[in-house]
């Protein structure tokens, strides 16, 4: 796990150094550059060590020196790849996964990503054609920005990194912001500024330097379903948990052993049952709260098996001294507060390894999360009652509550109605969403339509069951933003996170899978629970889904720390932020994720320009 960074089209080493010195968290270990021999072409890497450490060392050439790599991120199959291309007469000179990925470009070209079973993001260049290649994987686990200035292409691993530009003009985008309210982060391609961009997931952009030329492909877009190859085999289902094992043990490789971070949901119970299973012994560390609504940690505490628990235990004080202590390195705009929580979480891992497993993207790929029950039944209702009725009930089911508590009955039901008369592809993205749609509109003081606001149509198609873009949805629009968070919290803390239930393996099962294999109406994640029943506690497979939250309030009804924290200025409609604002401290309605949102991309954009 690194951050890497460069240049192209023009050196500027100056302008390398800062941007390495600026993310160095990311990678503390050793630092690492490249020059082009027509110094058109500057890269660089900062390495966090995670396999084979002392060989391992980036930029690294492939076998016959023709390409030149850096590269953050984790492939684990990569001794499968190894093998092959070691019949092929390819030598290599290290164990490391980083080396393999060259050679295999070398060797495949730009295909060999459709090989890769992992997270990344990678720049290769070509000594003998002077072009480079960025590449980001399928689900954008890893982080990749870029901009272009009229001569020359500069890209990191962080938006500050590409803020070390002094050429850079720092404009914000309306309509990009539009995005980050509507999903809480900035979908790829784009950024909440103008002329600064992201990999997409799933995309290869070749550079080309004199003159600046850059061509983009789709290496894998999962609306186009599974994806197999010579190194992905369609899999039997049932050999489900002995090939989810045989995964698990290549996501385990590391030059230190790995942690798991464990909550008492399914996902990361069935990856504590596969490490229990080989034998590993794993360490596990879990978070827990005061507050008992948001608190799992008891559930842990009951789990039996061969394993160390970690558990710990936050208060308010704590929460909120972590909060200030965190608050000036937070400069990629992602309203998803779990940040927090994850980012302590993470603090307790380091002292003990550098690599985590987690359970992210299970959800995704087994459709576990609530709404998914939820469009189900709105469905149901959309299909037997008139709009005019559905229009009443949105408008007169008001369902008063305060709770400070994680996501009471009331809560769940007053979303759900709030929403109820839209049409059916918009449902997730408002039920997601931090305000609702006349909200924004107001707050955008612009009367918009939905369609213009989120920007989903696509997803659901005719051409797709419905239950079936309902997870495409998730995928695009917010596994990629959870993902970021867990690479933020991770990284700032030097610490590499991987999750099996985003495999590329798993990924193709789910799609390969019937909707109705997979979940049914009230049975969540049906077909891990049929798969699980008699290797987990009947407990936890029956448990209702409880995310990874914290009481937000601690943090913003504190208001001398909002009032120190929050620049007026910053605020795109200061006037509705006081509004919102003065109805939450009189408990009047709940717009914690809203107010959220404002706070992380305030201090987002005072720490990007600091």
């Amino acid at each position: 796990m690194c951050a890497i960074f460069g240049m192209i089209g023009r050196a500027d080493n100056q302008l390398l150094n800062k941007i390495s010195k600026i993310q160095i968290y990311r990678g503390p270990d050793e630092q690492g550059f490249f020059e082009s021999d027509d110094k058109l072409t500057l890269m660089g890497n900062n390495r966090l060590a995670v396999i084979d450490k002392e060989k391992g060392n980036q930029p690294m050439k492939s076998a016959n020196g023709r390409y030149v790599i850096v590269f953050n991120g984790c492939i684990y199959n990569f001794l499968e790849i190894k093998d092959y291309l070691l019949k092929k007469k390819i030598s290599f000179k290290t164990v490391s996964d980083t080396e393999v990925v060259v050679n295999a470009f070398m060797h495949f070209g730009e295909k060999a990503f459709n090989y890769f079973d992992g997270m990344w993001s990678v720049a290769i260049y070509d000594i003998e054609k002077k072009c480079c290649f960025l590449s980001r994987d399928y689900v954008g686990q890893k982080p990749l920005y870029y901009s272009l200035q009229k001569d020359y292409l500069l890209f990191s691993s962080q938006l500050k990194g590409i803020f070390q530009d002094k050429n850079l003009i720092k404009k914000i985008s309306k309509n990009n912001l539009k995005k980050f309210y509507a999903y809480s982060f900035v979908p790829a391609p784009d950024t909440i500024y103008e002329n600064i961009y992201q990999v997409n997931p799933g995309e290869i952009i070749k550079i080309e330097p004199s003159p600046l030329k850059i061509i983009k492909k789709k290496f894998w877009d999962l609306n186009s379903g599974p994806e197999y190859n010579i190194f992905f085999n369609k899999e039997n289902n049932d050999e489900f948990v002995n090939n989810f094992n045989k995964l698990i043990k290549q996501h385990y490789i590391s030059d230190k052993k790995p942690v798991l971070a464990l909550s008492g949901g399914i996902d990361s119970n069935i990856i504590l049952n596969s490490l229990i299973n080989e034998k590993k012994e794993p360490n596990c560390f879990t978070l827990g709260f005061e507050n008992q609504s948001y608190d799992e940690s008891h559930i842990v505490k009951n789990i039996e098996g061969n394993f160390n628990k970690n558990i710990f235990k936050i208060n308010e004080k704590e929460i909120t001294e972590k909060f200030i202590n965190i608050s000036n390195s937070i400069s990629e705009p992602n309203g998803d507060s779990s940040f927090l929580p994850t980012y302590i979480l993470f603090d307790k891992i380091k002292n003990y390894s550098n690599v985590s497993l987690g359970g992210d993207g299970g959800d995704e790929s087994f459709l576990g999360y609530i709404t998914f029950d939820a469009f189900v039944l709105a469905k149901i209702l959309k299909t037997f009652l008139p709009e005019s009725l559905l229009k009443f009930l949105k408008k007169n089911i008001s369902l008063k509550d305060y709770s400070n508590n994680y996501l009471t009955t009331k809560k769940k039901l007053k979303k759900f109605f709030s929403c109820i008369d839209v049409d059916q592809k918009y449902l997730l993205p408002s039920w997601m969403s931090c305000l609702d749609f006349d909200e924004h509109c107001e707050n955008f003081k612009e009367n918009l339509s939905i369609d213009q606001f989120f920007f989903t149509k696509d997803i659901f198609s005719n051409n797709i069951n419905i239950m079936r873009s309902a997870q495409l949805y998730y995928f695009k629009y917010y596994l990629p933003m959870v993902l970021s968070k867990v690479d933020q919290a991770s990284m700032l803390n030097s610490v590499e996170s991987r999750s099996p239930f985003i495999s590329k393996k798993i990924i193709n099962f789910s799609l390969d899978n019937k909707i109705s294999e997979l979940y049914s109406l009230f049975n969540k994640k049906k077909f891990l629970k049929k798969k699980y029943k008699s290797l987990i506690s009947n407990k936890i497979l029956k448990s209702p889904k409880h995310g990874f939250a914290f009481p937000t309030h601690i943090i913003l009804k504190n208001q001398n720390l909002i009032n120190s924290l929050i620049k007026p200025e910053l605020i795109m409609n200061y006037d509705f932020f006081k509004k919102k604002y003065s109805a939450y401290l009189k408990n009047q309605n709940d717009y914690s994720p809203y107010l959220w949102n404002e706070l992380i991309l305030n201090l987002s954009i005072q720490n990007l320009n600091s």
